[in-house]
């Protein structure tokens, strides 16, 4: 499928792609699991990833528009006001919760980092400190993979530090991007 005709799945109006999503009653929104009041309940994994997947088919720039379609009426305890505020509060706790995973993830990285820069230190000296004879033999073989080893163990820790704290931080964005998206609810009643 090309990426023009996977935008085409989105109604563009209003200068937004809308994402839309229908659901019977709107107890369906939200995680029947959690014992929270209503206003505090997580929202349905569900719902939760078809917002955010649907929301990185764009880029950061583009403008969003979330619609939810209830087929039942609006009643007082889920109106579309408590609706909206239960969503928003969702997804400004989950920005609070992955800046602390982001932090939490490179002060790891950056320990990790140090941890294998000391040992990368440390077997250089040791293999520094060996004494190859001529021809060097096994003690020619050890002293290599000392220095191997040592670069090895760096490996995980560098790609921590350069690559891997990316995906959190993207999802940090989307979630950032989704708190600010108007969210508009119809119910059939008052469609």
């Amino acid at each position: 499928m090309t990426k023009e005709k996977k935008k085409h799945r989105y109604r563009h109006a209003e200068g937004k792609r809308w994402i839309e999503i229908r659901v019977k009653n709107p107890n369906q929104l939200f995680d029947a699991r959690d014992p929270a009041p209503f206003r505090d309940r997580d929202l349905d994994d569900d719902f939760v990833e078809y917002v955010l997947s649907s929301a990185k088919e764009f880029s950061l720039s583009t403008a969003l528009k979330l619609v939810i379609y209830v087929e039942e009426g609006e009643t007082p305890l889920l109106s579309k006001d408590s609706i909206r505020e239960s969503i928003r509060s969702y997804f400004a706790y989950q920005i609070e919760l992955q800046q602390t995973n982001l932090k939490e993830f490179v002060k790891r990285s950056q320990v990790f980092l140090m941890i294998g820069l000391v040992f990368l230190v440390v077997c250089i000296s040791v293999a520094q400190n060996l004494q190859v004879p001529e021809p060097p033999g096994a003690i020619g073989i050890l002293r290599e993979g000392i220095v191997i080893f040592g670069w090895v163990s760096i490996w995980k820790p560098i790609e921590l530090v350069l690559f891997d704290w990316y995906p959190l931080y993207e999802k940090l964005r989307y979630y950032q991007k989704l708190l600010g998206t108007e969210i508009d609810i119809h119910f059939k009643a008052n469609s």
